[in-house]
């Protein structure tokens, strides 16, 4: 496949359309199929890394519910040799990847992953909201619901502290090197890994935080732990999403963007490509005051900071 021709994306976009997302890294990106490959979204891998290329983007990391990404990151870079974007693997710890099991996280490590994510739809507390990818799961899998009540986890013991088997996956992680983000994590868990990681030294993000609080005051406490908060573009355009750019903005002002990282999480058929999204997310914020220079540390900055890489 050729690389899109520039002539015709510039001309199908506005002036200086890349200007905020040179040397981006998204860092939660969903691969095509993720969910099921009854539920096709943005489009080949191969086809919008080259795109997201195009854009000024830097790299990727994908992400999965269901599987190891370590491979299908492998097919990506090996087909854009030369081009400087990198894409990383990840795993997420939901039962058919292992669960929340630091064995799991290296093997994933020894298998090239840079990112573990923590149980999405596999958290006790996804499944406590009836979560969005539960719900998708339920249509792809008869048997999902019985499977899920069974084995979901909770990252806390029952005094309300991080959980021994919690406590030994950042172990994992920072003895690997790996980046850590928490998942579907309620704000008691995140709060719990979040000091835990403090304490331990592990890089880690916490997973969009306002699909469970807006709260400026907790927030603020999160990112006073040393945690990056993500804030992702998804809820901005599915049809039942309950935010708008605005709570994105006052949540930014809150945090500040020094401990912020901004990224995309679409996987549905209605959302434009990931690097269209993320161009859209920020030229927004933009519009809302934000600069080049503190977006570029939104986007590029602190996602490098987070993964372990030179800025």
């Amino acid at each position: 496949m050729t690389e899109p021709n520039q002539e015709l994306l510039a001309a199908a976009q506005p002036d200086q359309f890349d200007r905020l997302l040179r040397g981006a890294i998204d860092v939660h990106v969903h691969g095509q199929p993720d969910v099921s490959a009854e539920l096709p979204n943005r489009g080949d891998d191969i086809a919008v890394a080259r795109l997201a290329r195009a854009y000024g983007m830097a790299g990727w990391v994908l992400k999965s519910h269901l599987w190891s990404t370590t491979d299908r990151a492998r097919a990506v870079r090996e087909a854009l040799p030369g081009t400087g974007f990198t894409v990383h693997g990840s795993i997420t710890l939901n039962p058919p990847a292992g669960g929340l099991e630091p064995s799991v996280v290296e093997l994933a490590a020894a298998h090239g992953a840079r990112v573990v994510f923590l149980p999405t739809w596999g958290s006790a507390a996804d499944a406590a909201r009836d979560g969005y990818i539960a719900m998708l799961l339920r249509r792809a899998a008869p048997s999902f619901a019985e499977y899920h009540a069974r084995t979901t986890v909770t990252l806390l013991d029952g005094s309300g502290a991080l959980s021994g088997r919690a406590r030994a996956v950042v172990d994992a992680c920072r003895a690997l090197g790996l980046a850590l983000a928490t998942g579907h994590a309620s704000v008691a868990e995140s709060r719990a890994v979040a000091a835990y990681c403090a304490r331990a030294g592990q890089r880690l993000l916490i997973t969009h935080p306002l699909h469970y609080t807006t709260d400026p005051a907790v927030l603020r406490d999160l990112a006073d732990t040393g945690a990056f908060l993500e804030f992702c573009n998804a809820p901005l355009v599915h049809p039942d999403g309950h935010l708008t750019i605005r709570d994105v903005h006052e949540a930014l002002a809150a945090v500040g963007p020094g401990r912020a990282i901004l990224t995309t999480d679409v996987f549905s058929r209605w959302a434009p490509p990931e690097p269209e999204c993320l161009r859209m997310f920020v030229e927004q914020l933009a519009y809302l005051g934000w600069t080049a220079g503190q977006i570029g540390t939104m986007v590029s900055t602190n996602p490098r900071a987070f993964l372990g890489e030179p800025a």
